[in-house]
């Protein structure tokens, strides 16, 4: 989504919300679904809300939750008020986040086959709740109901993502047996840049690239916080945090105060970060380590060739990855030449399996009306026919396998109770034919069938940690394989009775084969890491070697190596060898009880006063005012009450306005009081006009059905919308003749169906894309001033000449009468208002998008440009009358972040637009566009 505002308005109130994995939208627009049961734990710290089948992992997490508190905010010496927790149980994707306006934070709590090296749920409310600390150090002072949304815009203006998100990752790992920061794979990729010579500047590896495997700023942050305490002490974040509160109006505050704290400046920090790990890193490095030895497509950008699994004609099947293209299952033959065979959809974890001529990949889904209702399905393509096949229907079904000779389906399910199983499908109908419970508090992930059927393996993840688990199909009885420890454990696998797996025991992810009786043994001696083990069709081990440009292919015989390597310490060592977490650990929690929640007894919720009333998507036609805003916690009720002034014609506008959306549609209702200004024909002179003063009362009311769904790599969105409005005028400052002073219920409808395939990372527009809206507006309730107007609206995409291009056509047309006659709801050609038009009937646009260039340049803290984009367009009007175009033009525009601030992406552009009309005064009319997106 665009929008477009002031820049001074957006230097100002730039808000950002803080989640686990990437920062999420500003404003949170997804519901529940409507038919959950709500219960709550209310304590004096936390109230904690869930859905009623998740009680039960719900009173876990609440017994754990006071210890978490105390750990996240002890080294910052806040103490923050109450906070509530959502957990969104029916929720699959892995994320969470904290947000002020209002103050809540949400906890997407479902396992998935993501391997990690503890508990899932633990580990994130550890980092949200740092979150919360974090924001009540810098602006707890500022509360609800007034000044939750500034609070929150000076947190963000202040204190940026890198450090945040840095600070939280360093918590999760100083108070937990895991945490992101002692995972090799975690740092797999910075460490891939530095030693294979690719250095990269600050802003780059905070703000990221288009181009090139650059990280998310959480670990570049993370790495840096490190530095920190390591350096000065894990008491130097609470002082700059101190510092930084202090100062909120300064200036580069958070420079200066890490500055005044540290000595050095956060740039300095990052070089000194880099050298040493660097350092750190090259005296670690592997002796004569494997190197990717099977061909690929040579390409100018990264790309990944995931999960390499052969058939019986040698020919490997990988999932490849890149930025210029969506995710798609190819094959390659021996030269590594590329076919491709089926583009998969939104994954949750990369992954499919191959069996003879099918193959079997899970894939997310949503619900089509509640965004915080989704699904993980299980899809079979057959390379023969070439038909793929839907085989579950909105389930939670996670790493599918297939059985090495029956029609069946080996698959993780996780229910809305958060209790995993092992369900056993037919692979024709996706019935359950059988299941095997697991241990209270024991999740798996990643499951394969022994040869024989009789047996699995998969991982095991619970309160203990990480494990290889063992299960006989025959008695249902379950071993483990390993010690209990912090192992991010990945891909296992049966060899003959030995198993096969991912570790990093040595502290580099490698392949590892278990054998029971002699124990474990190394396979690879990657440099930076393998993964995703198979066995190839001619015996050997087949896996992805990472390189600083992605996932690469590599083969070897398999030949069993001793001992494993000494391990290797991650950059935080220092830290968690000083680390005291005794004291936090033996305080009692509070008892827990459940008690139901009703959504509908805490709708009103004030928390901010606003200068926008549109929560900032934007700031067209802005008018100076200032709002008081209530959003209940579930995000279902918003209400605004605002007073606005219009400068322009100095006149003032109360407004009040409701938004409720629990329910399939969702509705709105606006009360505007407004002073409005009118001109007049006084007399019978035409061009005697005079201006006069009136306000109204204007009410409108709406309603819509938007719903939106993946299939594949297709996101379909379809809907309609109602809407309907009364206004009633009062108050002329002069008598009028004709003046009509009540406008009753006035209809508009509108359906529209779009169609557009996913969009890769370097793609400008989907490659394809069909979008039809039709909308109808009339007065059937209005004497003497009737009319009616009907458009048709269209957009189609489709692949350019180069990878990444993109060629637009959009056609429009309408017609109307009466009132309606002037009025337009189609697009304008570029240029309409320079040149004297007639009535328009319908326009066209023909656009051609390309990439021109990645510069990633930095212009110091100021600017990072990622990208420039090149356009070429040509306008058409009436073109039932004339197929030459009205006017046509070129066009440039630059992909850019400011102040290293991760988000909004911006975009600056530009266009010079001839007009092909003699009545045009200039024939070249330049343009200049400001957008934002998240």
């Amino acid at each position: 989504m665009n929008k477009h505002l002031f820049i001074s308005i957006l230097s100002l109130f730039i808000l950002l919300n803080s989640s686990y994995i990437l920062n999420g939208q500003i404003i949170d627009n997804d519901q529940a679904h409507s038919a959950i049961k709500w219960q709550q734990i209310d304590t004096e710290n936390f109230r904690l809300i869930f859905p009623k089948a998740f009680e039960t992992a719900a009173r876990r997490l609440a017994d754990q939750l006071s210890k978490m508190q105390r750990e996240s905010r002890e080294n910052l010496k806040v103490y923050p008020p109450k906070i509530t927790l959502v957990l969104q149980g029916n929720h699959l994707a892995q994320n969470g986040f904290v947000q002020l306006a209002p103050r809540k934070s949400e906890l997407f709590p479902v396992p998935s086959s993501s391997a990690d090296n503890q508990e899932w749920l633990p580990n994130l409310a550890l980092h949200e709740l740092r979150h919360v600390a974090q924001f009540d150090k810098v602006a707890g002072k500022l509360k609800a109901p007034f000044f939750e949304q500034l609070a929150f815009a000076l947190y963000g203006l202040n204190v940026p993502a890198w450090y945040f998100e840095g600070d939280a990752v360093q918590t999760e790992t100083i108070y937990s047996n895991g945490g992101r920061g002692r995972l090799p794979s975690w740092e797999m990729p910075i460490r891939a840049n530095i030693l294979s010579g690719k250095s990269y500047d600050f802003n780059k590896y905070v703000l990221g690239s288009i181009k090139d495997n650059v990280p998310s700023y959480y670990t570049i942050g993370f790495f840096m916080s490190s530095y920190l305490t390591n350096h000065h002490g894990i008491a130097s974040h609470e002082k700059i945090m101190t510092d930084v509160c202090g100062k909120l109006l300064r200036p580069f505050n958070f420079r200066r105060a890490v500055k005044h704290i540290s000595g050095e400046k956060p740039t300095g920090i990052f070089n000194n970060t880099i050298r040493e790990l660097a350092e750190k890193w090259e005296q670690e490095s592997p002796i004569s380590p494997d190197d990717p030895n099977l061909p690929t497509k040579n390409s100018r950008y990264p790309s990944d060739y995931l999960l390499p699994q052969m058939n019986g004609s040698q020919d490997i099947y990988v999932l490849k990855s890149s930025p210029t293209a969506v995710n798609e299952i190819k094959r390659l033959d021996s030269l590594g030449n590329e076919t491709g065979i089926v583009k998969t959809g939104i994954q949750i974890t990369p992954y499919f399996h191959l069996r003879n001529d099918e193959i079997v990949w899970d894939e997310y889904r949503k619900h089509a009306r509640f965004g915080k209702e989704t699904y993980n399905v299980i899809n079979i393509y057959n390379t023969k026919t070439g038909r793929t096949k839907t085989l579950t229907k909105a389930t939670r079904y996670y790493s599918p396998a297939f059985h090495p000779e029956r029609d069946e389906i080996l698959a993780i399910e996780v229910n809305p109770a958060n209790i995993s199983r092992l369900i056993m499908l037919d692979s024709k109908t996706g019935s359950i034919l059988d299941s095997v419970v697991m241990p209270h508090g024991m999740h798996v992930q990643q499951p394969k069938y022994h040869a024989s059927g009789e047996k699995i393996v998969a991982i095991a993840v619970a309160e203990q940690g990480t494990n290889l688990v063992e299960f006989n199909l025959r008695t249902k009885e379950h071993d483990f394989l390993l010690p209990w420890g912090n192992q991010q454990l990945e891909r296992p696998f049966y060899y003959d009775d030995d198993i096969i797996f991912k570790a990093h025991v040595d502290g580099i992810d490698n392949i590892y084969l278990l054998n029971k009786t002699t124990g474990q043994h190394k396979l690879t001696n990657a440099a930076f890491g393998a993964f995703n083990p198979s066995i190839a069709a001619n015996g050997l081990l087949l896996y992805n070697d990472y390189q600083y440009n992605g996932y690469k292919l590599a083969q070897k015989e398999i030949i069993l190596s001793g001992q494993p390597d000494q391990a290797r310490l991650p950059y935080i060592s220092p830290t968690l060898n000083s680390a005291q977490r005794d004291s936090l650990s033996d305080e009692s929690a509070p008892p827990v009880i459940v008690r139901n929640y009703n959504p509908s007894a805490h709708l009103i919720n004030f928390h901010s006063l606003s200068i926008s009333g549109t929560n900032f998507e934007n700031f067209d036609n802005y008018i100076p005012g200032i709002f008081w805003l209530s959003n209940d916690i579930l995000n279902t009720t918003q209400v605004k009450l605002g007073y606005e002034f219009d400068p322009n014609i100095s006149k003032s506008h109360y407004s009040a306005e409701v938004s409720y959306k629990r329910y399939f549609p969702t509705f709105t209702a606006r009360y505007v009081n407004r002073g409005m200004v009118g001109n007049a024909v006084a007399g019978s002179a035409p061009n005697n006009i005079m201006m006069f003063d009136y306000r109204d009362h204007h009410a409108t009311f709406e309603m819509s059905i938007p719903l939106s769904i993946y299939r594949r790599n297709i996101v379909y969105s379809y809907g309609v919308n109602f809407g309907t409005s009364y206004t009633k005028r009062y108050n002329t400052s002069l008598q009028l003749q004709n003046f009509q002073d009540v406008i009753a219920f006035p209809l508009n409808y509108q359906v529209y169906i779009n169609r557009n395939s996913m969009r890769s990372k370097m793609d400008l527009a989907p490659r394809w894309g069909q979008n039809i809206s039709i909308t109808f507006r009339h007065r059937p309730f209005t004497t003497g001033s009737s009319g009616e107007v009907l458009s048709l609206r269209t957009n189609f995409y489709f692949p350019g000449l180069w990878p990444n291009h993109s060629l637009q056509l959009r056609l429009a047309a309408q017609k109307n009468n009466g009132i309606y006659i002037g009025t337009y709801d189609i697009p304008m050609v570029s240029g309409w208002g320079h040149f004297s038009s007639p009535m328009v009937n319908n326009t066209a646009m023909a656009s051609y998008r390309l990439p021109l260039f990645y510069p990633d340049w930095s212009i110091g803290s100021l600017a990072y440009i990622k990208r420039f984009q090149g356009l070429l367009f040509s306008d058409f009007q009436n073109v039932d009358e004339s197929f030459a175009p009205k006017s046509f033009g070129i066009g440039l525009s630059a992909d850019l972040n400011i102040f290293r601030y991760v988000l909004p992406d911006i975009n600056v552009s530009t266009r010079l637009t001839y007009i092909n009309d003699n009545t045009a005064s200039n024939k070249i009319v330049p343009t200049f566009g400001f957008s934002y997106r998240y």
